[in-house]
């Protein structure tokens, strides 16, 4: 950690901490060390992490303390404040900026259910969080970014950010639409570190033609489940669609597929059906729907609305 408090209880940073002083963790209160070499990022260690309480302080890599001095010297004409204790919801965030933006670096994988759940705590401050992910974790192929389901998790008005800690850049991914196999189209655009303090508004991509490919790829990954209830294949073999010449209103991924886990080509047979046949209900609709696990995830109606409100609407246009 950067921050501790000096015999005083004041507040230093490991930037004005001196060799031979005693300090104390802001936390716990338990006696840290001041560690500095030619090396490693000054900072400071408690002597046990276990005598933390609630294991505040995690062991960091050194790429996420030099992320994280850098960025706090990069902000430092904002009030920013590092390693800020806010006991109201037990969280640290790695910065806090003007007191109402977390900013988390967080370069290791957690769960989906982790990432939610401490951004609920920093929502319910009447604050929001932007999740840092490590670019070289990125996987990108093509015209194409492939999240995984815990960077997914981290997406903030409708876009992953992240930082390379070797050259030092910004990016933010902003996600387009979900073209089969957690395959996003997307923008990427270079932000200054004082971006990062400032309004990051989302937007609405109108409706994108899938490929040929597209559609292709997502046919293959439902025969390779090998299983004759596969939704897809039960539904096109049913409707006796051909999968290389489908009705065009299939063919369109929307903006509230980056809320499900069902491929775009699933859920629009799913309700192709159910309508051909007299048979569309609602809760069963809804049970047929996974939904991701995001921060900024709106509740389930809210997405099952806004997906059949986007087939009456490709439905009526194509």
């Amino acid at each position: 950690m950067f921050i501790a408090h000096d015999k005083d209880g004041i507040r230093v940073t490991a930037q004005e901490a001196q060799k031979g002083m005693s300090y104390s963790c802001p936390v716990c209160g338990l006696p840290v060390t001041f560690k500095a070499g030619s090396v490693k990022t000054p900072h400071f260690s408690h002597h046990r992490i276990i005598d933390c309480i609630r294991y505040f302080y995690k062991k960091e890599s050194l790429a996420h303390l030099e992320a994280k001095h850098t960025l706090y010297l990069a902000l430092n004409r904002f009030p920013v404040a590092m390693e800020y204790y806010l006991k109201e919801i037990e969280q640290i965030p790695d910065l806090l900026i003007n007191h109402s933006r977390a900013l988390e670096i967080q370069y290791s994988t957690i769960s989906p259910e982790l990432i939610v759940e401490r951004s609920e705590g920093y929502h319910s401050l009447g604050m929001d969080v932007i999740w840092l992910l490590d670019e070289a974790a990125l996987r990108i192929d093509r015209d194409c970014i492939i999240p995984t389901h815990f960077q997914l998790s981290t997406l903030f008005n409708g876009s992953l950010f992240s930082y390379s800690s070797t050259q030092r850049r910004l990016i933010r991914w902003t996600l387009l639409h979900h073209r089969g196999g957690n395959r996003f189209a997307y923008t990427a655009a270079f932000l200054d570190p004082e971006d990062l303090a400032g309004h990051q508004p989302g937007s609405a991509p109108a409706p994108l033609r899938l490929d040929q490919s597209d559609i292709r790829r997502m046919i293959r990954h439902a025969r390779q489940q090998k299983s004759r209830l596969n939704p897809t294949l039960t539904f096109l073999y049913q409707l006796s669609l051909d999968p290389e010449n489908l009705p065009a209103h299939l063919c369109y991924s929307v903006e509230a597929e980056r809320w499900i886990t069902n491929p775009p080509l699933e859920w629009k047979l799913y309700i192709m059906h159910a309508l051909e046949k007299g048979t569309f209900d609602w809760n069963q609709f809804s049970r047929f729907i996974q939904l991701r696990t995001m921060q900024q995830m709106p509740n389930r109606q809210t997405v099952l609305k806004g997906l059949v409100k986007a087939y009456k609407s490709l439905y009526i246009s194509q």
